[in-house]
């Protein structure tokens, strides 16, 4: 499969001939007919320019969701070849959809708060029309919940970006260093929106997976509280208990605009949280002065998975939190012990109710292999699991008891000490984005150990986490994990404005 076969596949239903003629035209070629005017005389371009903003200039008819259209295919026709992120564009989809939304502000229609904004979705994420290669789905009968909120806030959906489905050479690359990986599963987002060729994009963090690759690509990922976006599948029956889904982007208030628009109860989605949702954008600028932020350096327990680069990485993200105080914050270093939540959530997947009839065509071992045909067998390994931490031999009911236990004792420690200070920070990641072909299709180990040593707990006892820009080392973007409680992302959010202040993110060499 060429990268032409990958990107351009299109929607079913579509006549092939007629959309690869349509996606032939992508260039400078192609925009002759839509002549974009100047955002600003100080800001010219609307690639760096926040949704936020972009938003506010489709309404004062600055520009038109035509134009925003336009410049941002031609991003992706630049950047797609050396870049990978997407799996299905919808080239002419997109145009329609943006046409749409020009007549719309033509007639003086009200606007959603998300109107003209391209957005790219992750392709695990239901997208009515495209396909879904790792569950098996050729055309989605169905948008997803998250997918149907944001299309009816007036995004337009360019398509889909890549996680595991994509040819051995064709993977996502880091924006940052095309040699390395942009981190798992949300990979495909993160490098659209580090990259500057979307605004926004979903993910989807089941052990990390928003918060990771935003921390290797250079933007931010919001992994939500457990039901707070709901999510139901009718192809694939299933409880989200450890996974969520959330906004990725480049700045806090344009994660706030897009949760605003997905969070939310829904009858449809069993675990769906039913309380009303806050104005995420209402006190983002409050600032954090005489906040009382904890800081840990590994949550009692992962320097067991720690690699050569890790002690650096935590420095520079410790140095950073405590620099929080330049905005007046309190930091305090604290000592806790959680333990590797790795084994529970394990243990835990034993007794949860199966999540399809059928089980996705997903292989991480077959994908390795196949890899390793084409790059060749990587020279490093990843450290030992902790598996020896979980008792063995235990009978069902005696098994499942102590996952409850265990988990229990997580929140407990965890609420203690978020009931001394606002939030917990951490690094996101102890890791630095490895190679491409020392990673390999899934990551190996390195993902059951040093990669989600950080973030795991948090998908496991369902507690919201954002991972924000906090500086590069050696070239590479280093992510800032902040932890809250349960439904308080306005205050994450709050938190990560802050942070983006005093660490503003450089734009990747690869997307200049």
């Amino acid at each position: 499969m060429t990268s032409s076969d990958k990107i351009l596949s299109g929607p079913p239903g579509v006549d092939r001939r007629k959309f690869m003629a349509t996606c032939a035209g992508i260039g400078a070629a192609a925009f002759t007919a839509y002549p974009a005017r100047a955002v600003s005389d100080a800001e010219p371009s609307l690639t760096w320019q926040p949704a936020w903003r972009i938003r506010e200039l489709i309404a004062r008819r600055i520009v038109t969701p035509t134009e925003v259209t336009e410049h941002f295919l031609e991003r992706i026709a630049k950047l797609e070849p050396k870049l990978h992120a997407f799996d299905t564009l919808d080239v002419e989809g997109a145009r329609e959809q943006a046409r749409a939304a020009t007549r719309a502000v033509e007639s003086g229609a009200t606007l959603g708060p998300l109107h003209g904004i391209p957005i790219a979705i992750m392709d695990t994420v239901a997208v009515k029309g495209f396909r879904i290669a790792l569950l098996g789905i050729s055309a989605s009968r169905y948008d997803e919940i998250a997918t149907e909120r944001v299309r009816a806030a007036g995004a337009i959906i360019f398509g889909t970006t890549a996680t595991y489905a994509w040819p051995v050479r064709e993977g996502p690359r880091n924006p940052w260093d095309l040699n390395r990986d942009p981190g798992n599963s949300s990979r495909g987002s993160a490098v659209a929106v580090a990259a500057g060729m979307v605004p926004l994009a979903i993910g989807q963090d089941a052990a990390g997976s928003t918060r990771l690759p935003a921390a290797w690509s250079g933007c931010m990922g919001l992994a939500t509280t457990r039901g707070l976006v709901p999510h139901i599948s009718y192809e694939f029956p299933s409880l989200k208990t450890t996974g969520n889904t959330g906004p990725m982007a480049r700045n806090a208030r344009d994660c706030a605009m897009m949760l605003q628009a997905m969070a939310g109860r829904d009858g449809r989605d069993m675990l769906s949280t039913q309380s009303d949702v806050p104005d995420y954008s209402a006190h983002i600028e409050d600032g954090i002065a005489n906040m009382p932020i904890a800081w840990t350096d590994d949550f009692g327990w992962s320097q067991a998975y720690w690699q050569p680069e890790s002690a650096q990485i935590v420095e520079l993200v410790r140095n950073a939190a405590f620099g929080l105080t330049q905005a007046g914050a309190k930091v305090e270093q604290i000592r806790d012990t959680w333990g590797d939540p790795r084994p529970v959530t394990v243990a835990l997947g034993k007794f949860l109710p199966p999540s399809s009839r059928t089980q996705p065509p997903f292989d991480p071992e077959a994908g390795q292999r196949k890899f390793e045909e084409v790059w060749g067998k990587p020279q490093t390994r990843a450290p030992a699991s902790l598996a020896a931490d979980w008792p063995a031999n235990l009978d069902p009911i005696d098994e499942y008891r102590a996952v409850a236990e265990r988990r229990a004792r997580m929140i407990d420690s965890l609420e203690r000490v978020l009931g001394t200070h606002k939030v917990l920070i951490s690094a996101t990641t102890v890791m630095e984005p490895r190679p491409f072909n020392e990673w390999g299709y899934f990551g190996r180990e390195f993902i059951f150990t040093s990669y989600t040593a950080h973030t795991s707990m948090m998908n496991l006892i369902g507690y919201p986490a954002i991972s924000v820009p906090c500086g590069l080392r050696n070239g590479l973007p280093v992510g800032m994990q902040i932890i809250a409680r349960q439904g308080q992302e306005d205050l994450l959010l709050r938190v990560a404005e802050a942070v983006q202040k005093l660490y503003p993110t450089p734009h990747p060499p690869s997307a200049i």
